[in-house]
């Protein structure tokens, strides 16, 4: 029997920083990735929900499904819009929540 599949906590929009803007010097390359989000400046510790093996270029843009260690803390701070960063000692990512696992369906 196959576990359920897991819902993420939320979809976020971010753009990763390239070197030149202070980001990561390299693409991130993984299946399992996980860093801070940052909510007003709280960090809270997310993982991609990548299902194959993923390659995340630095300059450009991404819908990435994302699951928190503690929703339970992380979700009351978030809303539609609501700006956040990616933090590996600095900030490599800039970006939105796009969707809420409270507010319903997945998007596609």
């Amino acid at each position: 029997m196959k576990p359920a599949p897991q819902i993420p906590d939320a979809w976020i929009c971010v753009r990763f920083l390239s070197p030149t803007e202070g980001g990561r010097k390299t693409d991130i390359s993984v299946r399992a990735y996980g860093c801070p989000l940052l909510i007003d400046g709280q960090g809270f510790d997310c993982r991609f929900m990548a299902t194959t093996e993923a390659i995340y270029h630095l300059g450009h843009e991404y819908k990435i499904p994302i699951k928190f260690l503690s929703p339970e803390l992380a979700l009351p701070l978030l809303s539609i819009g609501k700006k956040i960063n990616l933090w590996e000692g600095r900030i490599i990512a800039e970006g939105t929540v796009t969707w809420i696992q409270r507010d319903g369906e997945e998007p596609q």
